[in-house]
């Protein structure tokens, strides 16, 4: 049972790095998308974790920590999580205008206290 349990884990947490593709069809070169990322959702107590809940209306599940999109004009909704799992989540609206070839990190500024999120946006990485 232990070594099943672990397994899961291992799995859980090697899934939360994976990319979801935001957008239909097949997968297209790195010159034509965009890469955002965020946080895992299953984590440890980090103080902090920016989590992406979905991109443009269509929901991003537990399995993804970043999102690729195509270029263009996109809509996120972002979980800012603050003092894990006893601490406070605020939701932000993200928008972005995406380069071909571009990676971009979610970052946040906090609150006087470090209390919540004042502000989420992104960063060029």
């Amino acid at each position: 049972m232990k070594r099943f349990l672990a397994g899961g884990v291992v799995l859980t947490s090697l899934a939360a790095c994976a990319t979801f593709r935001a957008y239909e069809g097949p997968a297209r070169p790195s010159s034509q998308t965009a890469t955002i990322r965020g946080d895992a959702k299953l984590r440890a107590e980090m103080p902090l974790a920016l989590v992406i809940r979905s991109v443009d209306g269509r929901e991003v599940d537990l399995r993804y920590s970043s999102v690729s999109v195509t270029l263009g004009h996109h809509v996120l909704i972002i979980d800012c999580q603050v003092g894990g799992a006893a601490g406070s989540t605020s939701r932000h609206h993200v928008e972005l205008d995406a380069g071909g070839g571009e990676s971009y990190r979610l970052q946040a500024e906090m609150q006087p206290g470090n209390v919540g999120c004042g502000r989420v946006y992104l960063e060029r990485s």
